[in-house]
């Protein structure tokens, strides 16, 4: 279940990172797959949350070891889900984006067949349906408080939450998600873009 959304959220990223340019691209995900093949930017990097994290960069996601402005692409995959501080990691994530640079976050909608699932299995520790499940319109409050603008949202997987229900192929390449962008589909991707206020010449 959980690597046929994957495989549908990669089909959501290989479209929205083909027109996204720059020096660099930084992957903060709770996975080691990367999503960012599709992107032309050279300089690609992950980063690891444990030791044994196969990733170039290993840090606490609320001590990021950038400077500020680091990167011109930033894809945030489920960490906020699973954090217990997603308001802090949301603010030092954006202090790594470059103003008019891109913050991509991936997260799932409690607004879905899957948050329906998660309510009815509180007391599980088997993810996702310990995450959060954090309202996208939330998550884009806290983005607009650290001057970024939503740029799009786009929904995606409308089946059932069961792995025995699910189709061979991604939905999102082509079926319901790419026709209709319905806001209760079980994941959404939010992209975002870094303004800063103009500067006022004495």
């Amino acid at each position: 279940l959980g690597e046929q959304l994957l495989q549908t959220e990669i089909a959501v990223h290989d479209q929205l990172l083909g027109h996204m340019f720059g020096y660099h691209i930084l992957q903060v995900s709770v996975q080691e797959k990367s999503l960012f093949e599709s992107s032309p930017i050279q300089n690609k990097m992950s980063l690891g949350l444990e030791s044994k994290d196969q990733s170039a960069f290993i840090a606490k996601p609320t001590e990021l070891p950038f400077e500020d402005d680091a990167a011109d692409v930033v894809l945030v995959h489920h960490m906020l889900d699973f954090i217990e501080s997603p308001q802090e990691t949301l603010r030092e994530l954006s202090r790594v984006v470059l103003p008019m640079g891109y913050l991509i976050v991936t997260g799932f909608n409690p607004f879905s067949l899957w948050g329906v699932r998660k309510a009815l299995q509180l007391r599980t520790k088997t993810p996702p349906w310990n995450g959060k499940f954090i309202r996208p319109g939330r998550l884009m409050d806290w983005m607009n408080l650290l001057n970024f603008k939503i740029d799009r949202a786009q929904f995606c997987t409308y089946s059932l939450p069961y792995a025995a229900l699910q189709g061979d192929k991604p939905d999102y390449s082509q079926g319901l998600s790419r026709k209709a962008n319905l806001p209760f589909g079980a994941a959404y991707v939010i992209v975002a873009r870094k303004h800063l206020g103009a500067m006022t010449p004495i």
